[in-house]
């Protein structure tokens, strides 16, 4: 089972969305599609599931060119992102309206299973009688994903299905959704700017920039490895701290200069720097206000702001001139104004050419182990 989109091109109202874009999505995936607000990727779910036409191109299910069939008659669900209900109907007849139609014919008790089935499933087996006005935004949600499971379709396509929620429900949908669709065989794909949807949920990720897919693989390994910097900073959450900074070398040792007051000594462990200014990452939770390795780098910034979000901390941070974020997997008392110390682990550096933003090297671990399996438990 595979879906496969070749040379899709698209345009709007004159404008280029998808330009000769290309997408492998493998049997038993759960795929996030990437992007900033505004790249396409709504456009490309509603092309990739039959709901619209590409100017030119093909997309394949399992081999089979369907350009020619009909949405309706593909084996696909489709979950909105606006709650996408019949407001006349409960929520046991929002559910079971595609089985109703459907052109395998079911009988009402097959009809009546798969329902309960699929409504306790997504825990609203208790409203079914409720129309869907009745009922919170997140049980509104859980209808629409729960009419598409109940179909029992191949292939789902999700756009920003979590987008609408807030916090709180996002993060208990996060965790339902990866169970279940780990549960089920088929294809999911689902279009996200949130990084943290990718991160928890998908098994592979697709990074859509500049109207074609600029990096696609198993999401830790995207994550790991970034082909370049569109994708380093934003598939990071928050995202990636980007930082200009001047290459020195004397002997076998290499230094990057931030500014007059730092310079980071990376020793030989990065060999692939020959010109003299690069782009240096670091993920906020690679920033810490502890010093956990005697390696790690003291920088005195100030606080502009500190946000909680669930159980975290998230600060940003004034460096000199530049910009920071941090975060820290823990509520801290934090000040808009206080100045404080700051660490840098120099073991997970992510540098970028300054000028093509194509990834050049990484800096290996050194005795960061156990920090880095902790941050990331949401990517496994």
């Amino acid at each position: 089972m595979s879906i496969s989109a070749k040379n899709i091109t698209k345009s709007i109202e004159g404008k280029v969305v998808l330009k000769n874009l290309d997408l492998e999505v493998g049997s038993d995936s759960f795929c996030s599609i990437l992007g900033p607000t505004g790249v396409g990727k709504t456009t490309l779910l509603r092309i990739l599931a039959g709901i619209e036409k590409p100017d030119s191109g093909n997309v394949f299910y399992d081999g089979v060119n369907m350009m020619n069939v009909p949405v309706q008659k593909r084996p696909i669900a489709f979950v909105y992102q606006q709650f996408v209900n019949y407001p006349s109907m409960t929520i046991y007849d929002n559910i079971a309206s595609p089985l109703r139609v459907s052109q395998k014919i079911l009988s009402k008790t097959e009809i009546d299973e798969r329902v309960q089935k699929t409504a306790k499933l997504l825990g609203i087996h208790e409203v079914l009688h409720h129309l869907p006005e009745e009922v919170s935004g997140g049980q509104q949600q859980r209808c629409a994903i729960a009419r598409a499971l109940a179909k029992d379709a191949k292939y789902i396509f999700l756009d920003e299905p979590l987008s609408n929620l807030d916090y709180k429900l996002r993060e208990e949908l996060r965790n339902e959704l990866k169970h279940i669709f780990s549960e089920r065989e088929g294809i999911v794909v689902s279009a996200t700017p949130e990084p943290i949807d990718a991160l928890t949920m998908a098994t592979h990720v697709g990074f859509l920039h500049e109207h074609r897919i600029l990096q696609y693989g198993e999401v830790k390994d995207v994550y790991e490895h970034p082909s370049n910097l569109e994708v380093g900073s934003w598939f990071s959450y928050p995202k990636m701290n980007i930082i200009p900074c001047e290459v020195f070398k004397h002997n076998s040792t290499t230094q990057l200069k931030i500014n007059d007051e730092l310079n980071i000594d990376i020793g030989s462990q990065i060999t692939e720097l020959n010109r003299d200014r690069y782009l240096l990452g670091i993920r906020a939770h690679h920033l810490s206000v502890s010093r956990e390795n005697e390696s790690w780098i003291p920088i005195r910034v100030i606080i502009e702001l500190a946000e909680v979000v669930g159980s975290d901390t998230e600060l940003h941070l004034k460096y000199e001139n530049e910009q920071l974020i941090m975060l820290m997997q823990q509520v801290g008392p934090f000040s808009v104004g206080d100045e404080i110390t700051i660490y840098i682990d120099p073991s997970q550096f992510y540098i970028f050419d300054a000028q093509t933003g194509e990834f050049v090297a990484k800096s290996r671990s050194r005795g960061t182990k156990d920090r880095e399996e902790k941050n990331n438990k949401m990517i496994s």
